[in-house]
């Protein structure tokens, strides 16, 4: 049987499609499983066994080159079709792949796409949890939501280089801090992440070690202005693979929702997460005692009307609260 799974973007969207992709490998063992996504997305999923192939789908396409990429779809001849983006262009490529069996969610008038359309719960569930409830339509039901990411061996040479680099030994108390998001609404105050940060340094001689992407150098570079204690040094950005092997190396991860927040869950660092309009049930994994998280809601989470408003949420989260739930981190787990 030849499978198709879509999740077209969204680095941390891709990672929670990973016990589907397990649990789908575990039913149909003799299947062909190809996912179809967009770079840098692809990364996570690189050294996944669980997978045969994985497509790139090209950001920007004209029209004659999308019809194209249809009809190669549609030369595959896949069984099933599994939508877990569930957005119009997916939904239309997922209709066009004239596979006998597709499935997705339903909603927004998408229901015309699938085969089976699946209603999306109105529990709010962890977000891995939500996309294994398309595997149901094939007899499957999900109870392990445990994200996989796995580093190859050259990503771990790479950690273990750059620690060396960073003088930093196996008694040393590092933690990664991840002050990052392209999205306004996930952003925590860099001052605030400064006087965590200087906490950390003064009170458990933690050393701060910064993760950020391309073009997110900018929020390192405010944290650190506003720090009174001296960080590690900045050091070249790492692909995504070699992030997960630093956090696997490392002893807390801090930081806002955002795709390191989710490496470090799939490699079982504890981790802390400061939650702006997402809500944090959504995108914390349940029974995962070693991972937290703060949030704030001012009234409005369920009725965000972002951009107009002040973001009352972020701000709600208080330096003293991030500190009480590291204090108990630190006692528990470090």
């Amino acid at each position: 049987m030849k499978f198709l799974l879509i999740q077209l973007r969204r680095i941390g969207d891709v990672l929670m499609t990973t016990p589907s992709i397990r649990l789908l490998r575990e039913s149909f063992p003799e299947a062909e499983l190809t996912f179809l996504t967009e770079a840098p997305a692809d990364q996570v999923l690189r050294n996944n066994p669980f997978l045969d192939e994985i497509l790139l789908y090209p950001k920007t396409q004209t029209i004659s080159e999308s019809i194209a990429f249809i009809r190669k779809l549609r030369e595959r001849q896949f069984d099933c079709v599994i939508d877990f983006f569930g957005n119009p262009r997916s939904a239309l490529m997922t209709r066009l792949s004239a596979a006998p069996i597709r499935i997705g969610f339903g909603f927004r008038g998408r229901s015309w796409a699938y085969t089976h359309p699946v209603k999306i719960s109105a529990e709010m569930t962890y977000a891995a949890q939500d996309k294994a409830q398309l595997l149901e339509e094939l007899g499957i039901y999900a109870n392990d939501f445990g994200l996989n990411f796995f580093a190859a061996e050259e990503d771990k040479e790479y950690a273990a280089r750059l620690f060396g680099q960073l003088g930093l030994t196996g008694s040393d108390f590092v933690v990664t801090l991840s002050p990052v998001s392209r999205q306004p609404y996930k952003v925590w105050p860099a001052e605030r992440f400064a006087m965590i940060a200087d906490w950390l340094v003064q009170n458990y001689q933690a050393k701060i070690l910064f993760l950020f992407g391309p073009g997110e150098e900018h929020f390192i570079d405010a944290v650190r202005a506003a720090m009174k204690q001296k960080a590690l040094p900045d050091y070249g950005i790492p692909s995504l693979a070699e992030t997960l092997a630093i956090l696997n190396k490392v002893d807390l991860h801090l930081g806002n929702d955002n795709g390191p927040r989710h490496f470090a869950v799939a490699g079982g660092t504890p981790t802390l997460t400061i939650f702006g309009r997402p809500w944090a049930a959504s995108w914390t994994p349940p029974q995962a005692a070693q991972h937290f998280a703060l949030e704030y809601d001012p009234g409005c989470k369920n009725k965000c009307t972002y951009p107009e408003c002040k973001l009352e949420c972020l701000h709600g989260v208080t330096v003293e609260a991030v500190q009480a739930e590291l204090e108990t981190m630190i006692k528990t787990f470090c």
